[in-house]
């Protein structure tokens, strides 16, 4: 660790919590469950086709909802690591670092929310009445695709930062920024679930679903690897820096010596 903090082991562990978040939540939502939400049922599915589907897994589903509500843990290191790297950047004005931090702790809540209200649907499953079941668990998937604003938030700021960064060095490549700016798009998208029960832009369509979750995995496996591109590269110059002021003081002490000699 270098003495302003800077600790590029755990920085790059923290790196490496993005593509453990991915892997968690994936697999909660899919095989544990029994890909009862991988790949997504229809929103036009019937009351008792949903209230089967939670009670003939009702364990399995308990479980993979836990899991998903455990990966928002790793979200957050992975959104702060992110963040943190971009700080330095805006100096004494740190306006977009704020918004990342805000849109992160939004974000956070949605994708603990999601595993909540799943979960929550599973709880009593076949014990209350069946439309409570499925109300549930519609809020579950609103909380999947309806929510995109905050983590739109989160890419505009990252991608404003990343656009401010004009040093010989700069933290994430420019087109990083364009590149979260395009992601976005599918998060403000994905909304439009609420007017269809059916087809592409509906909660199992290719508008909707798949385009806008495969876009914010492959952003999160993005920005993991650059972070530890960012970080080597911090290493990297620090190492630099360190020894030209060996070199210096070095310099500096035999010509000291030689002028005592003389």
């Amino acid at each position: 660790m270098y003495s302003d903090g800077f600790n590029p082991r755990v920085l790059k562990v923290l790196a490496w919590t993005g593509p453990l978040f991915t892997l968690m939540w994936l697999t909660g939502a899919g095989p544990i469950t029994g890909w009862l939400y991988l790949p997504p049922p229809s929103a036009a599915d019937s009351v008792a086709k949903t209230l089967n589907d939670y009670s003939g897994n009702i364990f399995l589903v308990r479980l993979g909802c836990i899991v998903m509500i455990s990966s928002c843990i790793f979200y957050t290191s992975w959104g702060m690591l992110v963040s943190i790297l971009t700080r330095k950047i805006e100096k004494d004005y740190p306006i977009f670092f704020f918004i990342q931090v805000i849109s992160l702790a939004a974000c956070v809540v949605v994708v603990l929310m999601i595993g909540y209200f799943w979960g929550a649907a599973s709880w009593r499953a076949g014990e209350t009445l069946p439309e409570i079941t499925q109300a549930l668990n519609d809020i579950g998937w609103l909380g999947v695709l309806f929510t995109g604003a905050p983590f739109a938030a989160y890419q505009w700021a990252l991608a404003g930062a990343t656009l401010l960064d004009t040093s010989e060095c700069p933290v994430f490549p420019r087109w990083s920024a364009y590149l979260n700016l395009f992601i976005s798009l599918f998060m403000i998208e994905a909304g439009l679930l609420l007017f269809f029960k059916t087809g592409p832009f509906s909660q199992n369509g290719v508008f909707v679903f798949y385009m806008p979750m495969i876009a914010f995995f492959v952003w999160i496996l993005t920005f993991s690897y650059l972070s530890i591109k960012a970080i080597n590269a911090e290493v990297a110059v620090r190492e630099g820096q360190s020894i030209q002021a060996n070199r210096r003081a070095a310099s500096s002490t035999t010509g000291r010596q030689q002028i005592g000699a003389v």
